[in-house]
């Protein structure tokens, strides 16, 4: 960042009265002209105290996170945020963060935006798992990298701990180890009506395509076909629950996920599709199952969330009607959630379906990146940091890939915190 200085010389020298006095008057002039129109900020004339300056990516030294210890002291739920999917070195620092939230401030339970039958059916095998093949089992691709590998190192090596990092889901999108153990199931059961059923629930890949015509007739007729399959597989499974379980080794818990997921399934399609947003409508299914994850199984275990900011924040962007989880979860648990959101103010991200790189530059007056890109990366308390910043409780921008790109948002209402990298890199894939 940089800041405007006025250098005077001479000015002690009573000849050079008349420049003092200009110099003044230049100066007041100056201060008039608001922020923005060709005016070099200085955020340092806001910035408190207490923004922290967060290291790199040691996995051993965490003091430059002690901070946090006293800030979340009283936290049920903490939620990690990030402005894309794409950025590796947020993985990075995110799981740096979860290791000290687990080690040092009780945190016993990480929840992933991946699916919650998906995590909860492959985590129970986690003994016979490297924790590569954990990681691919349960993220969707975009998380699948190098820096979330110690994340899932840690996991796995604290699994068999009298102090568990217990790894949970809560995404309503269940598509990998719990579909593919229904297709064991339904086809090894049930043959070709198995099969058939599996292929009507699996057209959910389709509405992505479709879920923008103009013509929504093949839409509500797909959600029709996801839906009776769902139905129809539930109660097979209801029925022959005690052979499956026998056949294929499972437990009661391991299928009432898979019932869970099957509810999930069908809730995912149950709306209005000529009203209703189906991204709003995930997030109330995802707050859902976040809801039941820590009342039902976890109750009174102390949770991270994982997900993207469109979904943790406590309140929507500006001009956004709907309701997001991250509203649900601050309104169910109140002072005791703390909501982070994670932005960069330049670097590139990877944008999944397009499988591109995406440089990024949010270095205009008004972007959160530029007014908060104090140090390589800073944690800013929001509550703090409004005691002598303007831009917390106002009306700013900020960059965030998958929810439609540059948004307008007042960060306190928002936002507890925020973690702001001046650059940010590209995931490692392939690893």
């Amino acid at each position: 960042m940089l800041s405007t200085f006025v250098v005077y010389s001479g000015m002690n020298n009573p000849g050079h009265t008349l420049c003092r006095h200009v110099c003044c008057l230049v100066l007041f002039f100056l201060m008039l002209i608001p922020a923005g129109k060709g005016q070099v900020k200085s955020i340092d004339s806001c910035a408190p105290a207490s923004w922290h300056s967060i290291g790199g990516s040691s996995v051993t030294d965490h003091s430059d996170l002690a901070f946090l210890k006293t800030l979340l002291k009283d936290k049920r739920v903490v939620l990690l945020g990030e402005s894309s999917h794409g950025i590796g070195d947020y993985y990075t620092l995110k799981s740096r963060i979860i290791q000290y939230l687990h080690q040092e401030c009780g945190f016993e339970v990480l929840a992933m935006e991946s699916g919650i039958a998906d995590i909860a059916l492959t985590y129970k095998n986690v003994d016979t798992l490297t924790a590569k093949q954990l990681r691919n089992n349960t993220v969707f691709g975009n998380f699948q990298c190098a820096e979330i590998m110690p994340l899932f190192d840690y996991i796995k090596k604290t699994s068999g701990s009298k102090h568990p990092l217990i790894y949970a889901g809560f995404d309503s999108q269940n598509f990998s180890s719990s579909f593919l153990l229904m297709q064991n199931i339904l086809r090894k059961k049930w043959g070709k009506t198995g099969d058939s059923l599996m292929g009507c629930l699996g057209k959910y890949f389709r509405i992505p395509s479709i879920m923008w015509d103009e013509d929504r007739k093949p839409l509500i007729a797909i959600s029709d076909s996801i839906t009776r399959a769902a139905n129809m597989i539930s109660t097979l499974f209801r029925d022959s629950a005690k052979s499956i379980q026998k056949d294929f080794s499972l437990t009661a818990t391991d299928m009432r996920y898979l019932q869970l997921a099957l509810a999930n399934h069908r809730e995912a399609v149950n709306l209005d599709w000529t009203r209703d947003d189906p991204a709003a409508h995930r997030d109330k299914v995802m707050a859902s199952n976040l809801f039941w994850l820590m009342d039902s199984v976890y109750p009174g275990k102390k949770v991270i969330i994982w997900a993207h900011n469109g979904h943790i924040g406590r309140t929507s962007a500006e001009g956004n009607p709907y309701k997001w989880m991250g509203q649900f979860i601050s309104e169910k648990y109140k002072q005791q959630s703390y909501h982070i959101g994670l932005f960069a103010r330049e670097g590139e991200t990877f944008e999944w379906w397009t499988k591109t790189n995406k440089p990024f530059m949010n270095n205009k007056v008004d972007d959160i990146e530029e007014l908060s890109a104090y140090k390589d990366r800073t944690f800013i308390s929001l509550a703090e940091a409004s005691k002598t910043c303007a831009w917390p409780s106002r009306k700013v921008f900020g960059f965030e890939l998958e929810n439609g790109g540059r948004i307008e948002f007042v960060p306190k209402n928002r936002f507890d915190a925020l973690i702001t990298f001046k650059k940010a890199t590209l995931p490692t894939y392939g690893q």
